[in-house]
């Protein structure tokens, strides 16, 4: 397909932790367009190939950096962003409050439209103003500016009618679901790369795949706890992500003296040729995400993995929230009543029938063909770009 268009993509978080970027930037590149990211370090560079047509830029290391440098990369940023304006781009999308700022000032000088895709939601709070002055004051400024957005979306229906409400819109906006793209040419990965990276006694087993962060919010230790409760000896638990913290050891010291022990393998971050296998491989995949109701963001979750398991085939293992009862509904989930381990021990064993049906994959790869990908989840932007002059 002839390339015709360039679209700048502005995100601070590097999208090696916002994968829906990457995701979003092969969609728009299919559809013929030439497709700039730019963005900060990542904290894990991750080896991926995107294919032709899609540019990852980063201006320097914003995490970690002191308060001085970090607002010396941000004017780089703006500043950079406006020189890949000036070469011709015919729209910018923004993904947070800070690129959403420098979106709105890309806008005004070159007269490009501007789409705010809310990938991170957040309110100003007074109560942590002085704590993070710079992020609340961004915060107040993206709720105040958002009528300079041509196009307005979020990635849940939760968060796109909070935010309605929140701003006094006269419209509701869009919802994109965190989803993956879905290769027509990615090569399939054979189960015998689980051999170099799983234990000769996890193979041949039903496996339960956990990666990502490890921390309260995400219910790994009640993960552990209720595998342990369920005592199967037909399954396996496999999770990434371990790190030197308190709470993982936690997490490694209630595995230790499990009775699970041997059918649990915790890792530390893998490459990304080692979590494809395992993703291609395994049965369900964990997604425990806990809503707390006093912060905005994890009270309407949004979670980028179950669109990245349900890419992969697997069946989603879950808690019970407005986001992932949909996907209970299809027949693609099993989800636990509260965070206890009690009841994911219930959901686990539930999810582990599930697979033991042969449909189960054709169930997943039908609602995620249909509606769970980023190439159907994207169609408001890709409607609206085509319509732009």
């Amino acid at each position: 397909m002839e390339v015709n268009k360039k679209i700048l993509l502005l995100t601070l978080v590097h999208p090696d932790f916002l994968p829906p970027v990457y995701a979003i930037s092969q969609v728009l590149r299919d559809c013929g367009y030439s497709v700039h990211v730019l963005t900060f370090d990542s904290f894990v560079p991750a080896e991926l190939d995107l294919g032709e047509n899609i540019t990852i830029e980063s201006v320097g290391r914003h995490y970690d950096a002191a308060a001085m440098k970090r607002i010396e990369l941000r004017n780089k940023f703006i500043k950079r962003a406006n020189d890949l304006a000036e070469r011709g781009a015919m729209a910018a999308i923004a993904f947070c409050p800070f690129s959403f700022h420098a979106g709105i000032i890309v806008k005004s000088k070159y007269r490009i439209p501007l789409v705010y895709h809310a990938l991170e939601i957040s309110d100003f709070r007074m109560s942590v103003f002085l704590r993070s002055p710079l992020s609340n004051y961004r915060n107040l400024r993206a709720l105040q500016t958002l009528h300079e957005a041509d196009l307005l979306a979020t990635p849940s229906v939760q968060r796109s009618a909070w935010l309605a409400g929140r701003c006094h819109l006269g419209y509701m906006p869009h919802t994109i679901l965190n989803t993956a793209y879905l290769s027509t040419n990615e090569a399939p990965t054979n189960g015998e790369q689980l051999k170099d990276i799983l234990p000769a006694s996890f193979l041949n087993k039903k496996i339960i795949l956990y990666t990502g962060a490890v921390n309260t919010d995400l219910c790994t230790l009640e993960l552990v706890k209720a595998f342990d409760l369920l005592n199967d000896e037909e399954s396996v638990l496999v999770i990434t992500g371990i790190k030197d913290t308190e709470y993982c050891n936690d997490v490694k010291t209630f595995v230790d003296d499990s009775r699970a022990a041997s059918r649990i393998k915790l890792f530390p971050y893998l490459t990304r040729s080692q979590m494809l296998a395992l993703q291609a491989n395994a049965h369900i995949g964990v997604c425990l995400n806990r809503e707390n109701q006093s912060n905005i963001k994890s009270k309407m979750m949004a979670p980028n993995k179950a669109g990245e398991y349900t890419s992969k085939g697997l069946y989603i293992l879950g808690t019970m929230s407005e986001y992932m009862r949909p996907l209970k509904i299809q027949g693609i989930a099993s989800l636990a009543v509260t965070y206890s381990p009690e009841d994911i021990s219930i959901a686990m064993k539930d999810a582990l029938a599930a697979v033991s049906d042969d449909s189960y994959k054709e169930k997943i790869t039908s609602f995620v063909h249909d509606y769970f990908s980023m190439q159907q989840q994207l169609k408001p932007v890709i409607k609206y770009l085509a319509e732009v002059k």
